[in-house]
């Protein structure tokens, strides 16, 4: 999800997601994310539309890749019962998401992980969860590592219980690169307007390490590993809000 030009899967990188570790870079996208990236709040609120919406109550969930910890402020306000637990290996990003849900005090526990390891569940708490969400972070992973998350996935999830994942997709056709030109015109148009000369979140394309796969190869992967019910819920270009159920006991 490069910011400079329109771009797909890039070289690859030690660490998938490496340059999130920069502070520079975490700040400048956590303040203007909603600038940035297309159709934000219609996928947000798509997102609690299906929790809410979902016959199984969220007590507990689960978000991945937490980022700033916008969604699960999304979470946590729209579900005034539950608590979440928040995993991203991204220490600027965990700081953020401290200052951001620090009205929710009690609720939620912030833990470092790194999705690219099956290890990242040993730093879990015990216990399955209601749902498990994900915004923006699971494009990083490759095409295998992304099969076997959804496999874990699926084992942390109570019966019934949820998955959703706003993300960025591989696509085919006259759309491609239609997202990151998007954002790469909000990032000029604010850093205009701010009357700044570089762009703080600018991602160089040969650090630019996304690796996203078609949403039709997800929806397959995420029924391999024995999800029910999945869908891709919303697409545009690149975006996509997808995701399945666990099956009941």
């Amino acid at each position: 999800m490069g910011v400079s030009a329109p771009a797909h899967r890039a070289g690859e990188a030690a660490t998938p997601g490496a340059h999130w570790q920069r502070e520079g870079l975490a700040a400048s996208f956590a303040e203007r994310r909603r600038i940035l990236i297309p159709l934000l709040d219609l996928q947000e609120e798509l997102l609690r539309s299906l929790l809410a919406r979902h016959e199984r109550p969220v007590v507990r969930f689960l978000d991945l890749g937490c980022g700033d910890g916008a969604i699960s402020e999304l979470v946590l306000s729209s579900h005034p019962e539950s608590e979440g637990v928040l995993v991203d290996f991204s220490e600027p990003m965990l700081e953020r998401a401290g200052v951001q849900l620090a009205g929710y005090a009690g609720r939620w526990r912030a833990i470092s992980g790194d999705l690219n390891s099956p290890a990242w569940r040993d730093v879990l708490p015990p216990g399955r969860y209601d749902a498990i969400v994900s915004g923006l972070a699971i494009h990083h992973l490759p095409s295998e590592r992304k099969r076997t998350l959804f496999t874990e996935l699926l084992a942390l999830l109570e019966p019934g219980g949820m998955f959703v994942n706003m993300d960025y997709v591989d696509i085919d056709g006259p759309l491609r690169g239609l997202f990151d030109e998007e954002m790469h015109a909000a990032a000029m148009r604010a850093e205009r307007e701010s009357g700044g000369t570089h762009c703080e979140h600018e991602v160089d394309l040969e650090d630019d390490d996304d690796r996203p796969d078609t949403v039709e190869d997800q929806l397959r992967w995420l029924r391999d590993a024995g999800f029910e019910q999945v869908e891709v819920h919303f697409k545009w270009a690149e975006a996509a809000v997808y995701g399945g159920v666990s099956p009941a006991e």
